[in-house]
């Protein structure tokens, strides 16, 4: 797995909150001065920690939900395995974020994800190592780190390999390595996006999978006293800011009142005009909704009566439909046999318009790598992740179109002084895309709130 399978802590002293923003630090306002009431639009790793900042500075606040659970992105499955499996957000990405400090101070085991990689080019599928005196291959390992260091004039990532005519045989590394980690496809990314997000990217290098408990379990154990906050089923269809109070309307026709507002909405929803804002969000906001991406993404979980690959596996990469298989199992349980297929973009949708041989689709993708059977013939149990089919989400996370370049922080940016935008999408500082930096984006709206008020 790659860095997204996808800080300062705010000081709390005297009542003053300290809390840096994405890049830069901001002056930070004293919450004591705000007596209103802080409405939060939902409740993943955004919204909850939103709330969690705001219960610590003592701000009157509650959060909508729109489905009928927390977490967002973050969601466990149990009884698939004897491990619950992450259905969104798997990866704590390096030492130094805050999601990396919580997972760390519970009864969490972290396990590093260094492990050996195997890829399939062509017929042949052996280790990383073993294809050293490959030259496509070792020119695809090149594009791929050129992508993430690219300074020159915005193209797509498809683009760049055909502008260095990198051999068709091993463009799917490439686009599994860089354009599925970023949640689409060759032909959808932005590689100046990515030399720009890479660039200032400060979580550190590390990656680290949780084994014992889940994701969620450790967001609720540290927002335990935000959920009693938290209105599930209340999906908020209208945003009235045109009084000096916001109105907001839920599809019931509900009517709630705030003084402020943090939207952390996930993209997709924004997009689809989903929620409408009375009167409509600033021309400047809707055009970096345009920039941004958020693609159909698929987890597909396959269990199998034996291990059939080797034991220090960690992703497998192949020319077929799926970017990249994982060991979902491994460090987790010493009894079972579970692989992720990790499939975002065009290939994501593909897969989605199979409909029931999506599975078989992809299993025969591993008795290709594996020998004709193996794999089909071990299988015991499957489970699809279809995030575009979640109506509160509708996708997998954001990335960079061309011509992204500022749009994230435009997105970002508050409306009016009383309307603040959060979530992962939202973080111009290198980290979309990952639980830390959907908490991060709730920081700098927790302080810009604050700042406003003095």
């Amino acid at each position: 797995m790659q860095r997204r399978h996808f800080i300062k802590n705010s000081l709390l002293a005297t009542g003053a909150v300290a809390i840096t923003s994405c890049t830069e630090e901001k002056k930070a306002g004293d919450p004591r001065n705000f007596k209103g009431r802080v409405a939060i639009i939902g409740a993943g790793a955004a919204g909850l920690y939103a709330g969690f900042l705001l219960q610590q500075a003592g701000a009157e606040y509650v959060i909508y939900e729109a489905s009928d659970r927390v977490g967002g992105r973050i969601r466990p499955l149990k009884g698939f395995s004897d491990f619950e499996i992450e259905l969104g957000a798997e990866e704590i990405h390096g030492k130094n974020s805050i999601w990396y400090g919580w997972v760390k101070s519970t009864t969490a085991a972290l396990i590093d994800t260094k492990t050996t990689d195997f890829f399939q080019v062509g017929n042949v599928f052996k280790n990383e190592a073993q294809w050293s005196n490959d030259a496509d291959f070792q020119a695809a390992l090149r594009l791929s780190d050129q992508a993430r260091n690219y300074t020159s004039t915005d193209i797509n990532l498809q683009q760049l390999m055909d502008n260095n005519r990198l051999a068709q045989r091993v463009q799917h590394i490439v686009n599994a390595q860089v354009a599925n980690e970023y949640g689409t496809s060759a032909n959808r990314l932005s590689v100046k996006g990515v030399s720009e997000e890479d660039l200032i990217w400060s979580a550190g290098d590390e990656n680290f999978t949780v084994a014992g408990r889940s994701f969620l379990s450790v967001l609720e154990e540290k927002c335990k006293d935000v959920l009693p906050k938290v209105r599930i089923n209340t999906p908020i269809s209208q945003i009235d800011y045109r009084s000096e109070r916001i109105v907001l309307t839920d599809a019931q026709s509900q009517r709630y009142q705030a003084d402020k507002l943090i939207i952390t909405a996930p993209l997709a929803i924004l997009q689809a005009g989903d929620i409408q804002f009375l009167p409509p969000l600033p021309d400047s906001k809707i055009n970096a909704f345009k920039k941004i991406g958020m693609d159909a993404g698929l987890k597909i979980f396959l269990s199998f009566n034996k291990r059939f690959w080797a034991a220090d596996t960690g992703s497998l990469y192949g020319p077929g439909l799926v970017p990249e298989f994982w060991v979902a199992s491994r460090g987790r349980s010493t009894q079972a046999h579970v692989l992720t297929a990790f499939v975002n973009g065009t290939r994501a949708e593909t897969l989605i318009g199979l409909g029931s041989k999506a599975v078989q689709t992809v299993v025969q993708e591993l008795d290709n790598m594996y020998g004709s059977g193996v794999a089909s013939g071990s299988l015991t149990n499957a489970y699809i992740m279809d995030w575009r089919k979640e109506p509160y989400i509708k996708g997998a996370y954001s990335y960079p179109l061309v011509g992204a370049t500022g749009a994230r922080s435009e997105l970002a940016s508050a409306v009016m002084r009383k309307m603040y935008f959060a979530g992962e999408a939202t973080h111009f500082g290198g980290h979309s895309g990952t639980v830390h930096g959907a908490m991060e984006s709730a920081q700098r709206a927790v302080s810009e709130l604050f700042r406003d008020v003095g």
